[in-house]
């Protein structure tokens, strides 16, 4: 596993999310490091997510053979992971672990947030990182024969994709009969026109 691959900055992330420029680089590098090995390792899967590290470590993203995965880079896999970072940041926001406790800071020139309110942002924050994810998957699903690594398990150690949608709530996805009529096509080929996996609108890797 790759561990010291950040797939953005933390200016980056200061400038895509609504953070003040004096929070602590660090708990913001905490933050994407716990998204990226989470949530997007979640949705590429462990080989897919490697390969992406691998691009990035070795500067080899702007290759012209990689173009693939640039777009995969840029349009679906940062805006999530700037989402999710943000998601993750929000609990050592409201909350400080110091030396003498978890504690909650307030100052003279304004006023902590309860609760009721912090729990509101995380919903909030949740849901559009899920959505986010969720155009990933999709583009994933549809494009999956520009990503070899995403369909491929090479050892049982290894986090295979998940599959389903991104929202963990009670949404039907489209299953078989609906992509393929009722004619059981077993081939790739379906009412969309596209390439579509076996395992679309299946059984998740999590279930």
């Amino acid at each position: 596993m790759i561990y010291n691959v950040l797939l953005i900055s933390e200016q980056r992330l200061k400038d895509n999310a609504p953070i003040n420029e004096n929070v602590d680089s660090s708990e913001l590098r905490y933050g994407i490091q716990q998204s990226q090995i989470i949530f997007t390792q979640e949705t590429l899967g462990t080989n897919l997510y490697e390969k992406i590290l691998r691009l990035v470590r070795d500067n080899e993203i702007d290759l012209a053979q990689n173009v693939n995965y640039k777009e995969l880079l840029n349009n679906y896999i940062i805006p999530a992971l700037i989402a999710f970072s943000y998601y993750v940041i929000l609990d050592n926001m409201f909350l400080k672990i110091v030396n003498v406790g978890i504690q909650q800071f307030r100052s003279e020139q304004s006023s902590s947030v309860g609760i009721k309110e912090f729990q509101y942002l995380k919903s909030s924050a949740k849901d559009r990182a899920e959505f986010l994810d969720n155009l990933m998957r999709r583009h994933l699903v549809f494009n999956n024969a520009k990503y070899p690594e995403y369909a491929i398990i090479t050892n049982l150690g290894q986090l295979i994709p998940e599959f389903t949608g991104a929202f963990k709530s009670p949404i039907v996805m489209p299953g078989r009969q609906y992509l393929y009529g009722s004619w059981g096509n077993n081939g790739y080929s379906s009412n969309f026109g596209c390439g579509i996996p076996w395992w679309y609108g299946g059984r998740g890797s999590g279930e």
